[in-house]
């Protein structure tokens, strides 16, 4: 029986739509299997190129769609003047991120139409290719990457220490996709093409049980860490009324005085002090009193300098360091910054606001390795930093002891958003072997292992402060920090070009 070519477009949209749930916070990692293995066996059916495109980009519109309903909240938030903008961010950034997965499968049937094993091989190359390509094209936006949705499983995530988030990706569309490969009558290789990705399936399940069994994480007891949620609403985190109240939550999350047995690392959260607060002189004292001789302050600030040229007043979303008499140091400045939230592009001709209501913050210069005299060394990115995967730490400069993450995800409220960035912070530790903390005005805080294992954690909307030690790193550097996406790349490359050998042998 022919299926009408309305049924299947509206069979891809449920699909991709049912798909976006096997992303945290709900990690219905199993959907996978029934999601790609029904788009697979619609794709596979189509006459045309131009089916092909609308069916695939229906698809990825209900995944993007449902999955990053979320963003929108941002625009809800008391006094934004933004709200007439929601439609715009719940709608046309999921339409523009469908475009990549439409374009590329539409490649692969133009190339691969006639025969189905080829184009099922070029069906996961393509697929796990746009979704590399969206990470990258524009600033890049690699969130909720069809990977994610299987490294909910522990021995399955640890793959991430090698092949990384993309290679993770292809794989995930291998093992779904198959099902929809047997279901199409017919083929030939069913048997080899099934034995090659079920033995792909069974090698990734068996090195991450393998990796951690031997995944033994001692803590380096020489510092203590006090981490800082204060759970401060938005619409509450600017008004000069709530200022003073919004420091003192800080400062009284900590209980005073600190031991003197140890020494100890303080983190605030992502922007926690204006720079009215940072021209203080009480606050100065309040933060010298807290810190004593054996403590250090880590907390994001909202940072401004006049420009040596224009004079100009440039903004810089900051991380500080504090200690001893020192007034804070500006130790970072968020480099990757998000767009029309922190900066607006071609603002030359967008003459708009950002939605955080000012001009835009100026760039830092990249990713860094930190060191401050007796402390672990570190990486410090600020909140949507940490979704990328090659930007994680300086790769030139020494291995850090920990990746310091400091967000505020009060922007998003009670939503799937702020679980699913803490649980990609959580990959980046798999992918690099190094302990990831976190701080969260309020979304999720907590400690992570090397191996992605959370130690502890605050949850969102709660307020509090997560006193514990550091995971060591894990003892080598992994593949993925080494090389990063080059194994994904070569493997992807390596798979079209034989596909493309074959096809031509074919018709020589």
């Amino acid at each position: 029986m022919t299926m009408n070519f309305s049924l299947k477009l509206l069979l891809a949209l449920l699909a991709g739509t049912a798909l976006s749930v096997a992303q945290a916070p709900y990690d219905l990692w199993f959907l996978i299997f029934p999601c790609f293995g029904v788009f697979y066996y619609l794709y596979q059916n189509l006459e045309n190129k131009r089916q092909v495109f609308f069916l695939t980009f229906l698809f990825a519109l209900g995944y993007f769609v449902v999955g990053l309903s979320w963003i929108g909240n941002a625009l809800l938030v008391e006094g934004n003047s933004y709200k007439w903008a929601w439609p715009l961010a719940v709608v046309a950034l999921p339409a523009l991120l469908s475009l990549f997965p439409a374009l590329y499968l539409t490649i692969n049937y133009i190339l691969f139409k006639e025969n189905p094993v080829l184009k099922f091989i070029g069906f996961c190359v393509f697929l796990g290719f746009s979704e590399w390509v969206r990470g990258y094209a524009f600033t890049g936006f690699p969130w909720n990457l069809y990977g994610y949705g299987v490294a909910s499983v522990p021995t399955l995530s640890q793959s991430l220490s090698v092949i990384g988030p993309y290679g993770l990706t292809l794989l995930t569309i291998m093992w779904g996709g198959l099902f929809g490969y047997l279901f199409i009558t017919g083929l030939q290789y069913k048997l080899q093409i099934s034995a090659i990705v079920i033995l792909s399936f069974v090698a990734t399940f068996a090195y991450g049980h393998q990796r951690l069994d031997n995944a033994d994480v001692p803590l380096n007891d020489d510092v203590r860490f006090h981490i800082i949620q204060p759970n401060i609403a938005q619409e509450d985190k600017w008004k000069n009324e709530e200022l003073v109240n919004n420091f003192e939550r800080l400062v009284s999350a900590l209980p005073i005085p600190l031991s003197r047995d140890k020494k100890h690392i303080i983190i605030w959260p992502e922007t926690a002090i204006p720079p009215i607060l940072l021209n203080s002189r009480a606050v100065h004292q309040r933060i010298e009193t807290m810190l004593g001789n054996n403590a250090i302050l880590l907390t994001g600030a909202l940072t401004m300098r006049p420009d040596e040229v224009t004079l100009e007043t440039n903004y810089y979303n900051a991380l500080l360091a504090w200690a001893g008499g020192s007034n804070g140091v500006q130790l970072y400045s968020k480099s990757h910054l998000v767009p029309f939230g922190e900066y607006i592009p071609f603002q030359k001709y967008i003459p708009l606001p950002t939605v955080t209501q000012f001009s835009g913050f100026k760039r830092g210069s990249g990713p860094q390795t930190i060191n401050i005299e007796g402390y672990p060394s570190f990486s410090p990115l600020i909140c949507y930093e940490v979704i990328f995967p090659n930007n994680t730490v300086n790769k030139r400069a020494p291995r850090p002891d920990y990746i310091l993450t400091i967000t505020n995800d009060a922007w998003y409220g009670d939503s799937a958003g702020p679980r699913q960035h803490f649980a990609q912070a959580g990959f980046r530790a798999i992918e690099q072997g190094i302990p990831v903390l976190r701080s969260a005005n309020t979304g999720i805080s907590g400690i992570i292992d090397s191996y992605g294992r959370v130690i502890a954690k605050l949850d969102l909307l709660k307020a509090g402060n997560i006193d514990g030690f550091l995971p060591r790193a894990a003892p080598q550097a992994t593949l993925y920090s080494l090389y990063g996406d080059l194994i994904y790349l070569l493997f992807s490359a390596i798979s079209l070009f034989s596909c493309l050998f074959f096809k031509f042998k074919r018709f020589s």
